[in-house]
């Protein structure tokens, strides 16, 4: 598993941020599709009419995982599709989560691996968080 240190995280946010700009309406879309698609469902709307709504609601589900893939070969933690991630990290020797989203300058909250975005604490010292690599 790779741990990053802020340094080595803040690095990857002008890619991140790149690509959340262009994935970011493919999400609102898709979502979009999802909505219309179940109101239609509920008033029993004939296949023929709901299929090309599924047709781009999955294309646009491919476009996106394609897109966010490379993150996740890089070890980064996607969660959510419209610009939530979170970095694995050690602090003090503990594994914890340095956590990013969209529109944020930097990396510059962490919190513990079960606290989730509500527990997001400002990081006070980045030499805090030590980047390694295990096997």
């Amino acid at each position: 598993m790779r741990y990053f240190g802020v340094e080595e995280a803040n690095r990857l946010i002008p890619l991140l941020t790149r690509t959340f700009t262009r994935v970011r309406p493919w999400v609102a879309r898709a979502q979009a599709l999802v909505r219309e698609l179940e109101s239609l469902q509920d008033v029993g709307a004939r296949p023929e009419r709901t299929a090309p709504l599924r047709a781009e609601r999955d294309e646009l589900i491919e476009k996106i995982r394609v897109e966010l893939e490379q993150f996740q070969e890089l070890g980064v933690e996607l969660k959510a599709a419209d610009g939530l991630v979170d970095f694995h990290a050690l602090k003090a020797g503990r594994p914890v989560y340095l956590c990013w989203r969209f529109g944020e300058p930097e990396v510059s909250h962490w919190h513990e691996l079960e606290g989730g975005f509500a527990g997001r604490q400002p990081i006070v010292h980045a030499r805090d968080f030590s980047p390694s690599y295990l096997s």
